[in-house]
């Protein structure tokens, strides 16, 4: 059907008039004049072709090592072998690289296995790449990673196909190998400052808009006010706030984690003294009551904590 589509020809089916099956038929267009000028250029050329990794490269790539854990993971989707290992080749070494051939496994993929980024291509077998954004973008558990849809020359419509399912970029093959680095680190670079965002404030209503996508700033909203309402509670009771938000504890687990880079008791403690530190600007409590309200069982505690997190002793931090 997506083959028959991209040449601008569509499939039908029905039943056989005699009853016995079914009857497809194929429509495709037999003139030029259905396709644009820019669908009717020759480009044969193959990614390896037109930008390929010099052999020094790719013995240095090869010796890189295992994965570690301070690198981030990016996931590879694409049905053609030869592209998964250029790929891999291109950016092992600045990242750790976990492929997939399909939507389907790659869409496991994730709800298995930590990932920063996926770069998929469009055209597969089965779900195609923008089927797979958009489940991404759909799944509150996944919906905040990153998704740079990889293609052949397509036309603009394809394209404004993908970029409304949620991608957040578009390239198109051959690409220049620096141009898709800078993308993807501008692209990690991105939800790192997202994540020191959510790091500081204690409140979504001062994030600027559009910074969060929709589903990602009603999750975090919920999740500030359950906060907000456990303040003084020393421990992070998680059974009682994946009640309320209806979400399980390893999904609720793994947004939080994807979305602030920390579990949930180290990013309910960093609330909590960022609560601690606008409390004690407002200046109508002192130290000992402030470290009650927010959940610290002793001032020691409260106080070492807090010049850890920002530099200096809470009585200090107005001074």
């Amino acid at each position: 059907r997506r083959l028959a589509e991209l040449h601008h020809g569509y499939i039908n089916a029905m039943n056989r008039p005699e009853g016995s099956g079914a009857l497809f038929v194929y429509i495709l267009p037999v003139g030029d004049n259905a396709y644009s000028a820019e669908e009717k250029e020759s480009n044969t050329e193959s990614q390896d072709e037109a930008f390929p990794i010099q052999a020094d490269e790719q013995l240095s790539l090869q010796n890189m090592g295992q994965p570690t854990d301070d690198l981030p993971t990016i996931l590879v989707v694409d049905d053609d072998t030869e592209i998964i290992h250029y790929l891999r080749s291109l950016l092992q070494g600045q990242y750790n690289i976990t492929s997939r051939f399909d939507a389907e496994s790659a869409y496991k993929s994730l709800q298995e296995k930590e990932t920063d980024l996926v770069l998929s291509d469009i055209v597969m077998p089965g779900s195609s790449g923008i089927e797979l954004c958009r489940m991404i973008k759909e799944d509150i558990q996944l919906c905040h990673i990153p998704v740079v849809l990889i293609t052949a020359k397509a036309t603009v419509e394809d394209q404004v196909e993908g970029l409304n399912t949620g991608a957040d970029a578009y390239v198109t093959k051959p690409f220049d190998p620096n141009y898709l680095l800078a993308l993807l680190k501008s692209q990690l670079s991105n939800r790192e400052k997202i994540r020191n965002l959510l790091g500081k404030t204690t409140k979504t209503e001062r994030i600027t808009e559009n910074v969060l996508s929709p589903q990602d700033n009603a999750f975090m909203t919920d999740l500030y006010q359950l906060m907000e309402m456990e303040l003084s509670n020393p421990e992070l009771n998680i059974t009682r706030m994946t009640e309320m938000l209806q979400i399980s504890r390893t999904k609720f687990y793994n947004k939080v984690k994807g979305l602030t880079g920390e579990n949930p008791n180290v990013f309910f403690k960093k609330y909590k003294l960022n609560r601690a530190a606008e409390l004690l600007s407002e200046g109508k409590y002192n130290i000992s009551e402030v470290a009650d309200m927010t959940g610290f069982a002793t001032l020691s505690h409260f106080s070492a904590s807090f010049k850890k997190h920002f530099g200096k002793s809470p009585s200090k931090y107005n001074a």
